[in-house]
């Protein structure tokens, strides 16, 4: 029942507004469906209405259209569908949240907030009520900062309640700019601001209003933010609360950053009073974690998980800006700020690098997790247990990353590579391609079958069984190429998850393959399957962006096959069970891979390597680079084994020579014949072939 009423009270004050037109054409479709299933519903016909909503969600009508919708509607359906729970529950709430959207941007313009303000300070009730109203819809947080004057005069008692009262009636907007007041020098400021947090009932502001009520110098201030933090059912642990808000954030979980709780700005307390900081949509979860875990230090400055959690935050922003910039957004103006963050990356600590990256294992934050490796891959000197960790966990990506690294590490460290590194390089450098896909379904064993379809077709495969996890991790997946989402999950619509895919610019391009029988949701999805039958159509959605694979794959296994060569050169440990997966990269693959692949080659490389060796020394095609690796490769080779005139080697050889390849290539050449174990009189032949004479 306490669903029933949190969710009356919106639906009272959004048919309270004004009413509006009705949209126009373009959600006809949407409301006739939906007005259909009201009338099913109304016959008893369970079913039938659940399949007409859920096709009026697949529409994709727009948050305002929603508000339209939603106030033509009569109170008694949106109560039936959330008392009714289940699929009808989650439905109500996408449409509720959709409504809510459709009004009017927040906007911080001073004048109007102020002439509200007025309105709500006045004699007549109506008015005041309207003009909290209108604070709430037009301006919501701004609003909170013209408010705080108020808040602290002593002497403006009845106008200082109804401001709190006010506060109280405007949402959650107002909350987070609330808990930065906190931080005033004005106990009597911090005093009602703790009240009206009580009153509020965000659980967000616990962890502050807990700090509050056992450090606060005043004892007004601590029993108001001790009574307030009860309210909000803390426990009274403000480094556990700190801690746990921060990793909400990170994650961006529905508890604390639910749609309408993001904004475009963060808050804070300075000597003017609040001040609010732009900060972009997709680095705004990881800012607040920032905040949460920074008070987490000062609650503790012991805390090694308020550093971990702040290397997680910075790290995070920074590989969700690369991200971008490698996807050709313009994030030019957030770069010498990624510098600066490394900064405070770097002073968190090893120790703190190594906690966070546990915990990206652990939860399959992948996106955090590969940043974390690769600055643990270059400062680390032994093999850390998170890496060992992140090399042995069912994500690809880590997986790979942890490879390079420990590779790294070990050629620092002068140390052998165990057999699983070894075996991580070498799949990394072999790969051609690195697609990964995304499953959402609930349903464990069709989801699990799906899953393992995809991996057999050559993806890394991540699955989820609730569309809040899938959202919150799906954030954490570095370059999804394809997302297979079922029609029905547990905790949100398949409507609200699309919807979230599309709003994030890293997946809005990315293909979403629907589980379902329905072909209700139209050019939403790229396609509609039924389960693991239909891999053929998934591998197909994946194809779409097979250039951007084949680059991701050739990146890492560049690194891959450098770590490698670096170890076969420095002679660190036995790498033969990497040869046959750089031997495949010869030919067909990006240079940046196969050079250092041959490289590693002429160390490790054995008589089963020649072939590919020679044919790359006399392809003209390649870059002299190549080519030279090449011959550089067959001569270690042929030191290492004592080789002599190995069938058609030596033609081969001398034929370059003679070619007209550069003189490069052509010393390379002769290196790799000086190598060879061959007689007196072959070498006397080749030797008589190459006389120069000087000419003055």
């Amino acid at each position: 029942m306490a669903v029933m009423r949190r969710h009356f009270g919106l639906i009272a004050v959004l048919a309270s507004l004004s009413l509006q037109p009705m949209a126009a054409a373009s959600v006809i479709d949407a409301a006739d469906a939906f007005q259909e299933g009201v009338a099913l519903l109304r016959q008893g016909d369970d079913a039938g209405a659940l399949e007409k909503f859920t096709e009026a969600l697949a529409e994709d009508m727009s948050n305002e259209e929603a508000y339209e919708l939603w106030k033509s509607t009569e109170q008694e359906v949106w109560i039936d569908m959330l008392v009714k729970q289940g699929q009808f529950e989650l439905i109500a709430k996408r449409f509720i949240s959709k409504a809510d959207l459709g009004r009017m941007e927040k906007e911080d313009d001073e004048a109007a907030i102020r002439a509200l303000l007025r309105d709500a300070q006045g004699d007549d009730a109506m008015a005041r009520t309207g003009a909290v109203r209108a604070l709430a819809a037009n301006h919501g947080e701004y609003a909170v900062q013209y408010m705080m004057d108020t808040l602290a005069d002593e002497s403006a008692e009845d106008r200082r309640v109804l401001f709190m009262h006010a506060l109280t009636e405007m949402g959650t907007d107002v909350v987070l700019p609330l808990v930065a007041a906190l931080n005033s020098d004005d106990a009597f400021l911090r005093r009602n601001v703790a009240l009206t947090l009580g009153y509020i009932g965000d659980k967000r502001a616990a962890a502050s209003l807990a700090w509050l009520a056992g450090t606060d110098p005043d004892e007004g201030v601590r029993m108001a933010a001790a009574d307030s933090a009860k309210k909000l059912g803390s426990s009274g642990d403000a480094l556990a609360g700190f801690l746990q808000l921060g990793d909400d954030y990170h994650h961006g979980r529905s508890n604390v950053l639910r749609s309408v709780d993001y904004s475009d700005v963060v808050w804070s307390w300075g000597n003017d009073g609040l001040q609010a900081r732009s900060v972009p949509r997709f680095l705004y979860g990881d800012e607040l974690s920032k905040n949460a875990y920074y008070d987490a230090l000062k609650a503790d400055p012991t805390s090694l998980d308020a550093r971990a959690g702040l290397a997680r935050a910075y790290v995070s922003q920074d590989v969700e800006i690369a991200l971008r910039a490698i996807s050709g957004a313009d994030v030019s103006s957030l770069i010498e700020q990624v510098a600066e963050s490394l900064i405070a990356v770097n002073s968190a600590g090893a120790d703190a690098l190594e906690r966070a990256l546990s915990w990206c294992v652990a939860e399959g934050d992948a996106i955090t997790g590969v940043g974390l490796i690769r600055l643990l891959g270059q400062s680390s000197l032994t093999p850390t247990p998170a890496l060992q960790a992140a090399l042995a966990c069912d994500d690809g990506a880590m997986q790979s990353e942890a490879a390079v690294a420990l590779g790294q590490i070990a050629l620092r460290s002068h140390s052998a590579p165990s057999a699983s590194v070894v075996q991580g390089l070498a799949e990394a450098a072999g790969r051609r391609i690195m697609s990964i896909g995304v499953v959402i379904d609930a349903n464990s064993e069709r989801g699990a079958s799906i899953a393992e379809a995809m991996s057999s077709a050559g993806m890394l495969v991540n699955h989820w069984d609730s569309g809040a996890s899938g959202l919150s991790l799906l954030k954490r997946v570095p370059g999804v190429d394809v997302i297979v989402l079922a029609d029905q999950l547990p905790d949100l619509t398949a409507d609200q998850v699309l919807h979230e895919i599309g709003a994030d610019e890293r997946t809005a391009g990315t293909p979403v393959m629907m589980i379902t029988e329905s072909d209700a949701w139209g050019d939403r999805v790229s396609g509609i399957i039924t389960g693991a039958v239909d891999i053929e159509a998934i591998a197909g959605a994946v194809s779409m962006s097979a250039d951007s694979d084949r680059a991701r794959a050739d990146e890492l296994a560049s690194r891959a096959a450098t770590a490698l060569a670096a170890l076969a050169i420095a002679g660190n440990g036995s790498l033969e069970g990497a040869v046959d997966a750089l031997a495949s990269t010869i030919g067909g693959r990006s240079e940046s891979v196969s050079i250092p692949a041959m490289a590693a080659l002429a160390s490790i490389g054995n008589v089963g390597q020649l072939g590919s060796l020679r044919a790359a020394l006399e392809d003209s095609n390649l870059s002299d680079e190549a080519r030279i690796a090449a011959a550089d490769a067959i001569a270690g080779i042929a030191s290492r084994m004592n080789l002599g005139g190995t069938e058609g080697l030596v033609s081969a050889l001398t034929a370059t020579l003679s070619s007209d390849a550069s003189l490069a290539v052509r010393l390379a050449a002769s290196r790799a014949l000086s190598s060879l174990s061959i007689t007196a009189e072959e070498r006397a032949a080749i030797t008589a072939g190459t006389r120069v004479d000087v000419n003055n």
